[in-house]
């Protein structure tokens, strides 16, 4: 099965910060990033399903996408972005040539976020088995922390685009057994000039 994963429109609070909210909504061109998105997917992809944060970004953004594609969107909480920064992130790795964390225990911030996405994730992925297409529309920390729980580390960073899209894939005929990552922060279906992280 396929797995795409895409964070986001451009939102308010990319451009005013924290007196944006946590909440903050899509600006204009987060909108017009949504439309570029959402063209995209239907031109390209044949997907069986949209799961989404609830946030107002990606809400908003899921449901621009979700009109192309002529889909619902089901929206699951645990898809939401981390918000624990005093709690702790994920761990360091132990050096630039091990991925190891250089301490074992995890931040409890962290910890608690790494399996209300994982929780989401099987509920996102495992309805659909075979060579099935889902999207999920989330956050860029929520994206990470899939990347990391199939490639098995916590430890690296991951800077994702608005409105970018990350591709893997499970079983691949040939690759049985295993994760394929396809791409990761594509977006050439945007021109430069609409390109923001």
């Amino acid at each position: 099965m396929k797995l795409l994963m895409t964070r986001h429109g451009q939102s308010q609070w990319q451009i005013e910060g924290d007196s944006a909210g946590f909440d903050a909504p899509l600006t204009t061109l987060g909108e017009a990033q949504a439309h570029r998105l959402g063209m995209y997917l239907a031109q390209h992809y044949t997907i069986e399903a949209i799961f989404a944060s609830p946030l107002k970004r990606t809400r908003h953004t899921s449901e621009i996408v979700a009109a192309y594609l002529d889909l619902p969107v089901t929206y699951d909480d645990d898809l939401r972005e981390f918000d624990e920064w005093e709690a702790g992130w994920a761990p360091l790795p132990a050096s630039m040539w091990d991925m190891s964390p250089a301490t074992e225990e995890l931040t409890p911030g962290y910890s608690r976020f790494r399996p209300r996405v994982l929780a989401a994730m099987r509920r996102a992925v495992e309805p659909y088995p075979g060579d099935k297409t889902v999207l999920v529309v989330a956050h860029g920390g929520t994206i990470g922390v899939m990347l990391r729980i199939l490639f098995g580390s916590d430890t690296p960073r991951m800077w994702l685009w608005n409105a970018s899209v990350s591709l893997v894939e499970w079983d691949r005929p040939g690759r049985e057994g295993s994760w394929i990552l396809h791409y990761f922060n594509a977006m050439e279906y945007l021109p430069l000039s609409m390109r923001t992280y």
